[in-house]
């Protein structure tokens, strides 16, 4: 079992957690571990090159289910790039819109700070609420892209990315929703494919 690593030794020599490895490797993100005799789960070394691609993956805004069809026209011999570039190119159309959405956000807010900076209620004539959030008009809800959801990470908790990103465990769409599905092996490809 030489150069291969235990999910404690692989999350120390990545900096990703094991909680996180686990739950990849449980998705096939991740190559299948395997059992020593004595019982510990330990994956090959071209791990490393998993995690490197879901890490980049992550960087790009790509969720697991794009990730996971990545990994699958990879392993039928069909080159991915084509959807990589239409999930970019509608991600981007969908930050430009986000941030659209916040910027008018912002002026709503700097426009009604002023006001209450003039306006402020005295003291015991406050409302029931806030006499402030009371007197504002109604905005109409905002239209956002079909990814509105944050972007989940790898596990429904949220909690095994060591706080990289604050995610819920189901989005307005439930596009980062993932069966839990037994881990497949992985093709590996070029020099890595003589390794196993």
């Amino acid at each position: 079992m030489a150069n291969r690593f235990t999910v404690t030794a692989l999350a120390r020599r990545t900096g990703v957690s094991s909680k996180a490895i686990r739950y990849w490797e449980s998705l096939g993100l991740l190559p299948r571990a395997e059992r020593t005799h004595t019982g510990y789960r330990v994956f090959p070394p071209e791990t490393d090159e998993y995690l490197r691609f879901i890490r980049k993956s992550k960087a790009i805004g790509l969720s697991l289910r794009e990730m996971r069809e990545v990994l699958r026209l990879a392993r039928a011999g069909r080159c991915p790039c084509e959807e990589v570039v239409r999930w970019t190119e509608m991600r981007t159309r969908e930050l430009e819109n986000e941030i659209r959405l916040l910027s008018q956000t912002v002026t709503r807010l700097r426009r009604s700070t002023r006001q209450w900076r003039r306006q402020c209620c005295a003291p015991g004539e406050c409302g029931e609420i806030c006499t402030l959030i009371e007197h504002l008009p109604e905005f109409a809800p905002s239209q956002g892209g079909n990814r509105n959801e944050k972007m989940v990470d790898c596990c429904d908790d949220g909690g095994c990315c060591d706080g990289a990103h604050s995610a819920p465990s189901v989005g307005a769409n439930g596009r980062d929703l993932l069966p839990e599905v037994p881990a497949l092996p992985l093709p590996l490809r070029g020099k890595q494919q003589g390794k196993r």
